[in-house]
Order: structure tokens, then sequence, then C-alpha cells
């Protein structure tokens, strides 16, 4: 008959054990690390959704003032450009005469 070797047999489950173990806790700290990641990277990405939509919000005004400022500018191009507004200014300019073209009052005696 075989004779088995007790005290092999028992080292070697005390290795296979330990190494288990050991192996275990590796993949126990792998699992924390992970879920540490995952929460990490959420709260990273909220920062960064409101970082941009701060950003937004900033540039939505700004898009705001150009389309405002771009009508203003249209309205007084169209004022330049109207024959209205030439006759009118040319009216305006002869009904006015400047310092240097005035008549010098004349008097009555």
């Amino acid at each position: 008959m075989v004779q088995i070797n007790s005290e092999f047999v028992v080292k070697s489950h005390r290795r296979h054990l330990l190494l288990g173990g050991l192996l275990m806790l590796l993949s126990l700290l792998c699992v924390a690390m992970t879920i540490m990641f995952v929460y990490v990277n959420n709260s990273a990405n909220r920062r960064v959704e409101d970082i941009r939509h701060q950003y937004r919000v900033i540039s939505d005004r700004r898009e705001a003032k150009v389309a405002e400022l771009t009508n203003q500018v249209i309205v007084l191009q169209k004022k330049l450009e109207s024959p209205q507004g030439q006759a009118s200014s040319k009216a305006a300019g002869k009904a006015n005469p400047t310092a240097g073209q005035a008549s010098p009052p004349a008097t009555s005696r």
C-alpha cells in the first residue's frame, strides 16, 4: 500500500489557503479601488458639467448682447442709407449755418 505523508498534505493545504487568502485580499483591494475610482470620476464629471453649464449661461448672455448690438447697428445703417435721412440732413445743414458762415446781424437806425 501507498503511505500518505500527512505532514506534506497539511503544508500543501496551508500553502493553498494562504495563497487563496492573499489572492482574495488583492481582489478585494481591486474592488475597493474600482469603487473609489467610480466615485471620484462621478464627482469630477459633476463638477465639469457645472462648469460647462456656467459657461453656457455666460455664452448665451454674450450672444444676446451681440444680437442686440447687431440689431442696433442695422437700424442705424438703415437710417443712414434711407433717402429721407439724407434729405433731412441736407435740409438741416442749410437751415442752420455754421458759425463761420453766419452773417452779422444788421443794425437798424
